[in-house]
């Protein structure tokens, strides 16, 4: 098989905007209890303080003869927030929303399981502020699954608003974190290629009251 390299590192970084832009979202503890606790209301408006994306992508692609992946991870913190929500119970508003990034995409290549080549590649870009609301319900006493996104993110097709899905909310003073996650598999062709992509990503969103 020849160098595929570029193919699954592109394959790869485009999951660090997955967590903003996922149309797969769901509620999750993320395997344990959040120390904080879920006792506390959403409602309200609260400051965004930031948002923690931690991603794993695994692109495998077969001639029928050679297999190639590659494992890409990632774990960022953005920067430059601004902007707050505001809850009141059905709608989520969002004012001035906006952050950049930067963030290095680890990967690792593999030929037919064993590792051959590895790259870090720094990723950056910048939401300017903008202005979002979308409605939301109460789906557990800690958790809220919102109809269309209130972020904008920036990927390889330009600035697009994220799409709806579920987040776990827990308190802890006046500060409210919203934890989702997106899951994501495919396969299909590439220039005559099978190609698997199996992404997972975490959002926390960190808020504090008003």
């Amino acid at each position: 098989m020849k160098n595929k390299t570029p193919f699954l590192l592109l394959g790869s970084i485009v999951l660090l905007f997955l967590v903003s832009c996922g149309k797969e979202k769901s509620i999750d503890t993320l395997g344990g209890t959040n120390n904080a606790g879920s006792t506390g209301s959403e409602k309200g408006t609260w400051k965004l303080l930031n948002m923690h994306g931690i991603t794993t992508s695994i692109v495998e692609i077969t001639d029928g003869v050679d297999n190639a992946t590659s494992v890409t991870t990632s774990d960022y913190i953005t920067d430059n927030n601004t902007g707050t929500l505001k809850f009141d119970g059905s709608t989520m508003t969002g004012t001035n929303i906006g952050y950049s990034m930067d963030a290095i995409a680890h990967a690792l290549f593999y030929t037919n399981g064993v590792l051959d080549d590895s790259l870090d590649a720094p990723i950056s870009a910048v939401i300017p502020s903008t202005n979002t609301s979308a409605t939301y319900k109460k789906v557990a006493a800690d958790s809220i699954y919102v109809n269309s996104g209130v972020f904008t993110t920036v990927g390889t097709n330009g600035t697009t608003q994220s799409a709806g899905g579920g987040y776990k909310l827990a308190f802890n003073g006046d500060t409210m974190t919203m934890r989702a996650t997106v899951d994501q598999s495919k396969v299909e062709l590439n220039m005559g290629l099978t190609q698997r992509t199996t992404n997972h990503a975490v959002q926390i969103i960190t808020l504090k009251k008003q």
